[in-house]
């Protein structure tokens, strides 16, 4: 007949006590905030990335628009005193948040002699009022008149 022994755990010394954290057994509150830290930094990431999608998004849709709108005023005498032969122009996403009017959009515009914002406020189809915004000031440019057409590619 073959004995069954049992194994005993060796037990502490008794200079250790039980309730010390390096002798304590691991509870669950002790490495359990990894999770929620981790799902944290994700949701935070995908915030950030979405955010940043939309931001290349919109300058993808409205920076075309904007070159089209420059090209109408290429030959107008006041943007090219002020602005001259336009270099760069991009979608101002923060400045067409900061209009009044819904239906604005505000293009940020640089050129050899200056740069400023071209700010196009629409009503529905139609195009009321074009301005031109530097460090001279305020210019209107047209008012009241349909806009460009878009060209044969776009």
């Amino acid at each position: 007949m073959s004995e069954h022994k049992q194994t005993v755990p060796p037990s502490l010394p008794p200079n250790m006590a039980a309730s010390d954290p390096a002798v304590a057994e691991p509870s669950e509150e002790s490495g359990g905030g990894w999770p929620l830290f981790t799902l944290f930094l994700l949701a935070a990431l995908g915030l950030v990335l979405c955010g940043g999608g939309g931001w290349w998004g919109m300058h993808w849709m409205m920076d075309p628009e904007g070159e089209r709108w420059v090209r109408q005023f290429q030959g107008n005498s006041t943007f090219m005193q002020q602005i001259g032969v336009v270099s760069s122009t991009r979608y101002d996403l923060p400045g067409t948040f900061g209009e009044t009017h819904e239906e604005t959009m505000v293009f940020f515009v640089e050129g050899n002699k200056g740069s400023g914002q071209l700010v196009v406020t629409e009503f529905g189809m139609k195009v009321p009022r074009i301005e031109l915004r530097t460090a001279e000031g305020n210019t209107v440019l047209q008012e009241g008149v349909a806009g460009p057409e878009p060209t044969e590619h776009e």
